[in-house]
């Protein structure tokens, strides 16, 4: 009877350890799968940084900075900084080249045509033919805001002239001057190469007179 007793204790026993085993493993399996969803959880926020960063980079796309190189200068009109040789200059050479620099590329080949037939010189209402040549704003890209403007004959002595640039020309990036442009020049009288010349006959003649005086002494001598 005892053994029999015994023997169900121990069948007890086992059935309890069996069970308590059975249940330590699926709670293993249970905290392994929350670790591994945990960690799958993680690496996903991991990813945040890369979000921002493309929300920064797309900001910039957005948004360029001056690196584009207008820099907002689009907005400002175009501008003449210097001629060559100065406005309401006295006395300038009958051969002069009037070389004008403005505040942005005039060069460009989209507008250089059109700027082209911008200039113009004018003696009173008279029109003078010129030249206008601008540099290759690729090949030459320091001169890209200069324009020669050059007579194609000496101009006249003692004449006032304007040089006229029309509201046209324009810049590459479409701006333009704000008003038209009227520069004044002057060019001296002329030298009377004549004024002397009747000094210059009288001391000839007397020079011819004193020879043939000096001659004829001699020859009634």
């Amino acid at each position: 009877m005892k053994k029999l007793y015994r023997s169900i204790l121990s069948l007890l026993f086992i059935l309890v350890l069996s069970l308590s085993l059975s249940t330590g493993v699926f709670a293993g399996d249970g905290s392994g799968g929350g670790g591994g969803n945990g960690s799958g959880g993680g690496d996903s926020s991991n990813e945040t940084p890369v979000i921002e960063n493309t929300d920064v980079s797309n900001d910039i796309i957005a948004n360029p900075s001056s690196g584009d190189g207008s820099g907002g200068g689009k907005s400002e009109p175009l501008s003449l900084v210097s001629s060559d040789p100065t406005e309401v200059s006295s006395e300038i050479s009958l051969d002069t080249v009037f070389n004008l620099e403005f505040s942005k590329n005039i060069a460009y080949v989209t507008v250089r045509d059109n700027n082209i037939k911008a200039f113009t010189l004018w003696d009173n209402n008279t029109q003078v033919p010129v030249t206008v040549t601008m540099a290759d704003d690729q090949l030459e890209p320091d001169l890209r805001n200069y324009v020669l403007v050059v007579p194609e004959e000496d101009l006249t002595p003692d004449t006032m002239y304007t040089l006229k640039v029309d509201s046209s020309l324009a810049s590459k990036s479409g701006a333009v001057l704000s008003e038209p442009l009227e520069l004044s020049y002057s060019t001296p009288a002329a030298v009377n190469t004549n004024s002397n010349m009747p000094i210059f006959i009288a001391i000839g003649a007397a020079i011819l007179i004193a020879i043939i005086f000096v001659v004829s002494k001699r020859k009634k001598s």
